[in-house]
C-alpha cells in the first residue's frame, strides 16, 4: 500500500455540532451508571436478591443503557470517527454499534468498490456517502459520513469517478444527441420528481418532540410520586423517575402503527398496574400545580385531577403515536427513495447500453408516427 497519497477526514467539532454531544456526555454517563446505583439501593434485607437484580439490570438497566447510548455513541462518533483514503483502500473507523466505547475499523479495497453515491439516506435526517462493494459472492453497502469538508467531498468525487465506468458517447448524426442520452430522458425526468427525499427539519422536530416527551414522562412521574409515604423526597422522586425507564418499553408499541395503539388501549391499564405492584408502588392521586390551573382557567378548562396510572397510560399512548408518525413517515420516505433509486438505475443501464437504448427509442418513435 502506498502512503504517499493518504488523506484522513473527520467531523468538525464546531461546524458539525459535536460540541453539543460533548456537553451532554455527563448525562449519558449518568444513565449508564443508574443500574449499578439501583442495584445498590435494592440491596436491602426486605428485597429478595433475585427480584432486586431483575429490577435493576432488566427493568431499569436496559432502558437506561439505551437512553445513555444515544449521548455516548454520538459523542464518540463525532470525536473518533475517521475516513482514510489511500491509493488502494478506504478505511472507516467508527464506534462499535453494540458497545460504542470500543472502536472498529473497516477496510475496503478500492478495486472492490462498484458504486459511490452522495446524499444517501442514513438514519433519521442524516446524510451519508454510500459505497457499494463486493465481498466474496455478496454485495455489501457501507455508509460513510458525509463530512462538511470540501476536501473530503472532492476526494470522494474523485473516488466516484475512479470506480464509475465512463459512458460511451458517440453521435448518431451530425446534429444529434449523444447515444444513451435520449434513451434515459424519461428516467432523468422521473428522477427529478424526487429532488428532496430527506425532510431533515421534519425528522429533527419529531425526534426532539419524542425526546422531550420521554423526559416529561420521567420528570412528571417523579413529581407525582413525591406524595408517596417515603421518608425522603429525593427517594420519592427517584421512584417515579425510575418508573419512567420501565414504561419507556411500553411506548415502543408505536413501532406497530395502529396495531400497537389498539393493543395498548386494551392491555395498558392492567400492565401498568402489574408493574406498579411489582415495584410495590401505590396508585397515588395527583392534581395539576396552581400555575398550570391558572393557565387552564384562561382557556376555560377545569383543573386536572388524575392518578399515576392514568398519567402513565396517556403519556405512553401519546409517545407511541409520535413514534408511529415517525415510522409511517420513514416508510413513505423509503418508498420514495426506492422509486428514486430505480430511476437512477434506469439511467445507469441506459448509459451502459447506449446502442440498444437508442434503438428502442427509435422503434418507439416509429410506432407513434404510425
Amino acid at each position: 500500500m502506498s502512503d504517499q497519497n493518504t488523506a484522513s477526514f473527520h467531523f468538525s467539532f464546531w461546524k458539525e455540532r459535536v460540541w453539543v454531544w460533548a456537553l451532554m456526555l455527563p448525562l449519558g454517563i449518568l444513565f449508564w451508571g443508574m443500574p449499578a446505583a439501583m442495584l445498590f439501593a435494592l440491596a436491602a434485607p426486605n428485597v429478595p436478591e433475585g427480584v432486586g437484580f431483575f429490577m435493576a439490570l432488566v427493568l431499569i438497566g436496559i432502558p437506561a443503557y439505551l437512553v445513555g447510548y444515544i449521548f455516548i455513541y454520538n459523542f464518540i462518533e463525532g470525536v473518533f470517527t475517521r475516513v482514510t483514503i489511500t491509493d488502494q483502500k478506504v478505511s472507516f473507523r467508527t464506534p462499535w454499534v453494540i458497545f460504542p466505547v470500543l472502536l472498529v475499523t473497516k477496510n475496503i479495497p478500492i478495486l472492490k468498490i462498484e458504486q459511490v453515491r452522495f446524499n444517501a439516506s442514513y438514519g433519521i435526517g442524516r446524510l451519508a456517502v454510500q459505497a457499494a462493494y463486493q465481498q466474496g459472492k455478496r454485495k455489501r453497502v457501507l455508509h460513510l459520513p458525509q463530512f462538511k469538508d470540501d476536501q473530503y467531498i472532492q476526494a470522494m468525487k474523485a473516488l466516484q469517478e475512479r470506480v464509475t465506468p465512463a459512458s460511451v458517447l458517440t453521435l448518431s448524426s451530425p446534429g444529434g444527441e449523444p447515444q444513451g442520452t435520449l434513451a434515459t430522458k424519461d428516467a432523468l425526468i422521473n428522477a427529478k420528481r424526487y429532488p428532496s427525499l430527506r425532510p431533515r427539519d421534519t425528522y429533527k422536530i419529531l425526534n426532539t418532540l419524542i425526546s422531550f416527551s420521554f423526559l416529561a414522562l420521567f420528570g412528571i412521574g417523579g413529581w407525582i410520586t413525591l406524595s408517596l409515604p417515603i421518608s425522603s423526597k429525593t427517594d420519592a422522586f427517584a421512584v417515579g423517575f425510575n418508573l419512567g425507564f420501565v414504561f419507556f418499553w411500553l411506548a415502543f408499541c408505536g413501532f406497530l402503527p395502529g396495531i400497537g395503539q389498539v393493543a395498548f388501549w386494551f392491555l395498558g391499564h392492567p400492565v401498568i398496574r402489574a408493574i406498579l405492584w411489582l415495584f410495590q408502588v401505590s396508585d397515588v392521586n395527583w392534581d395539576t400545580p396552581p400555575a398550570v390551573n391558572q393557565l387552564l382557567a384562561r382557556i376555560n378548562l377545569p383543573p386536572i385531577h388524575s392518578t399515576l396510572v392514568e398519567f402513565i397510560f396517556w403519556a405512553v399512548l401519546i409517545i407511541s403515536i409520535e413514534i408511529s408518525i415517525g415510522k409511517v413517515s420513514s416508510w413513505f420516505r423509503r418508498w420514495a427513495y426506492k422509486r428514486y433509486m430505480q430511476s437512477q438505475d434506469a439511467v445507469d443501464i441506459g448509459q451502459q447500453n447506449p446502442v440498444s437504448s437508442q434503438k428502442k427509442m427509435l422503434l418507439d418513435r416509429d410506432r407513434s408516427l404510425k
